[in-house]
């Protein structure tokens, strides 16, 4: 009888491990969706032209009833829910580093840009006198109107 019990109780535990791990396994393919959902969104901006601001971000909201089929048996609904919470919020940081670097980058090299191209706007009037070729033979391609 004891034996018994035993047995069950180790099965008990067994399927509730299971659950656990297969609902941590659904958690993690919503938080890759998430990622990847969030980086279609911000190169699909920056293909159209678009410069994303860190306040811009989508933030993807995700219903935890309604996106995990397993039931949440073993009641640690709220200890999962918490690191799914911490896995969003660390996500979305991540993002907007990333956004902020990103931006930081592009700043400097138009500031950068800019500065070579005030530096060939000197240089251009001597090309144009030259017949459109620069001091070196190379000729001046303008890269804005080609």
């Amino acid at each position: 009888m004891r034996r018994k019990e035993e047995k069950d109780a180790a099965e008990a535990l067994k399927r509730d491990q299971e659950l656990r791990e297969a609902k941590r396994q659904q958690q993690r393919l919503n938080f890759l969706l998430t990622q990847t959902e969030l980086y279609s969104h911000f190169m699909q901006n920056k293909m159209a032209g678009l410069t994303i601001q860190p306040s811009q971000l989508m933030t993807v909201e995700t219903d935890a009833t309604s996106s995990s089929p397993i039931e949440d048996v073993s009641g640690s609904h709220g200890q999962d829910a918490a690191e799914e919470a911490a896995l969003k919020e660390e996500a979305f940081q991540a993002a907007s580093l990333a956004v902020s670097q990103q931006v930081q980058r592009t700043s400097a090299f138009d500031n950068e840009s800019s500065k070579l191209r005030q530096a060939a706007g000197a240089g251009g009037e001597v090309a144009a006198r030259d017949g459109g070729k620069t001091r070196d033979g190379v000729a001046d391609i303008d890269l804005l109107n080609p």
